[in-house]
């Protein structure tokens, strides 16, 4: 049923493509769909400052982020708007993407606009695109589905070669798509001291302890994430205060609503489990714990890819008690992880993106 919902759907979008093929493009216009504002936001603002035409397809909480921006206009995500949505992307010369956009499935590119996706994450650990277990192969319509997704982006931006194997495996990627600027979402861990601000955050939050972060991935088939309890944490290890935030899929009110780069720089150990924020959080030598009680389940459910089987199991805790002994033993010897995951980003990533974009808009 809902690969023929689907099916509707992309035959909706093909109408709208013919309504609006008499649309020039514009060289001056971008548009970015934008799900995950940490990974598209800095790239916007800097086009912004350079005075290109923008158009921001994004959630009505992400709104607020774009009125200072004097170039942007926004259009609602949603299916309500399909037909702003459309009537933008027809005269882009350049999109920017962030996750998978169902629509660019039956968008028909004209010649000379460029699709690029910059991912929602700084890497994976985690099975996704045709690597997901839960997409079956066998099934050739719901593959062809997904391919026709996968085949609408023409450039990916990547900010190591971990990531190039990855979107080669999950999207049928090919060498002559990765665009290695580095990540314009970690590109600010580049550009402070990261200790220093950490200090900063704790005496404006008026922190005195060392903090633990929990920043757990979402599970499939919307189970419940395991939370760990904040009580006897914190009973156990009195020099440390705990804080969760949960994957955006599944967030709730109870949660700190500090964001996830503040939360980072803000940790002494971040405690995940098959989350790229481990990779993020890497960047800035965090120690990392992953908690890890579901791993088999997981696994079978989703899959773990070759850089997540990779990880030492010194690392890995699989009770909430094993969690808490490696951390108020503090034996665990902190080493560095996913450093090749990080071999493009600078401080200057963000100018590489827009600077690559610019050369596109020029392009004929």
């Amino acid at each position: 049923m809902r690969i023929i919902i689907k099916k509707i759907y992309l035959f909706m979008i093909y109408i709208l493509n013919f309504i609006f093929k008499g649309k020039r493009v514009n060289n001056r216009h971008i548009v970015a769909m934008m799900t995950f504002s940490e990974d598209v936001l800095p790239i916007i603002q800097q086009l912004d400052e350079k005075g290109y035409q923008l158009t921001v397809i994004a959630q009505e909480k992400d709104r607020a982020t774009l009125d200072n921006l004097k170039n942007v206009t926004w259009v609602p995500a949603g299916n309500k708007y399909v037909i702003q949505q459309i009537k933008a992307l027809s005269t882009a010369k350049v999109i920017i993407i962030d996750t998978y956009y169902l629509m660019l499935g039956s968008f028909n590119k004209k010649e000379g606009q460029t699709v690029i996706q910059t991912w929602h994450a700084a890497g994976a650990l985690k099975n996704f695109g045709f690597t997901d277990h839960q997409v079956d192969l066998q099934n050739t319509k719901m593959v062809e589905q997904y391919k026709q997704v996968y085949d609408a982006t023409d450039k990916y931006l990547v900010g190591g070669n971990p990531m190039i194997q990855c979107f080669e495996a999950a999207f049928g990627a090919t060498s002559d798509q990765f665009v290695k600027t580095g990540l314009p979402r970690l590109a600010y861990y580049k550009q402070i001291d990261a200790k220093a601000r950490q200090k900063e955050l704790k005496r404006e939050l008026g922190i005195n302890k060392k903090v633990a972060v929990y920043l757990p991935t979402y599970r499939e088939h919307k189970k419940q994430n395991r939370e760990i309890n904040t009580q006897a944490f914190e009973e156990l290890l009195p020099n440390y205060m705990l804080l969760n935030k949960l994957h955006p899929a599944v967030a709730d009110t109870h949660q700190s609503q500090l964001d996830i780069q503040t939360l980072i720089l803000l940790a002494d150990v971040i405690i995940t489990d098959y989350s790229s924020l481990a990779i993020e959080a890497s960047i800035i030598n965090k120690p990392i714990l992953f908690y890890v009680y579901d791993e088999q389940e997981y696994e079978r459910d989703r899959g773990l890819n070759m850089y997540y089987k990779a990880i030492p199991d010194k690392f890995k805790a699989y009770s909430e008690g094993e969690l808490l002994n490696k951390i108020v033993s503090e034996k665990t010897p902190w080493t560095a992880l996913f450093e090749d995951w990080h071999e493009y980003t600078t401080a200057d990533s963000i100018d590489k993106v827009t600077n690559y974009i610019e050369e596109l808009m020029v392009k004929k």
